[in-house]
């Protein structure tokens, strides 16, 4: 719903709307700077009880688990200018096990790529950064790291 009316009755409405979630509102201006250092404030106090140490996580994705699809074909062509694609099973069976929609998940399919020889394929097609690669519905644009 939208929220109509005076400025502070607009706030008061906001703040009303959290308040019963235990979140604090803090209305700030970036015209003026009206309310910037009460906001910074409260972001120094909260991580001032967060602990400092490093979060790690487990690695979810290890490659040696697919080495059964390496004799699989696969192709490797251009298109046309600016284009290429990439097919066949072995990609499309570790498209099946990836999630491309996640960090973790597109940046094991790039080592994929990269441990399968993928990319050198499409350097040898002569693909330049900036260029689409199609793999199955999914596009991406090709940098060189």
């Amino acid at each position: 719903d939208a929220i109509y009316g005076e400025t502070n009755e607009v706030i008061d409405k906001i703040k009303e709307a959290f308040a019963d979630k235990g979140i604090d509102v803090f209305p700030i201006s970036a015209v003026s700077g009206k309310g910037v250092k009460e906001l910074l404030y409260k972001v120094s106090s909260i991580l001032d009880t967060i602990d400092d140490e490093p979060i790690t996580f487990e690695q979810e994705y290890f490659i040696e688990d697919y080495n059964d699809i390496v004799d699989e074909p696969y192709t490797v062509e251009k298109v046309k200018d600016h284009l290429y694609s990439i097919e066949g099973p072995r990609i499309e069976r570790m498209l099946g096990y990836t999630n491309l929609d996640s960090e973790k998940g597109f940046v094991f399919f790039q080592r994929f790529m990269k441990q399968n020889g993928i990319l050198d394929e499409l350097e040898e097609l002569g693909i330049e950064d900036g260029d689409t690669v199609k793999i199955y519905g999914h596009e991406f644009d090709y940098y060189k790291e």
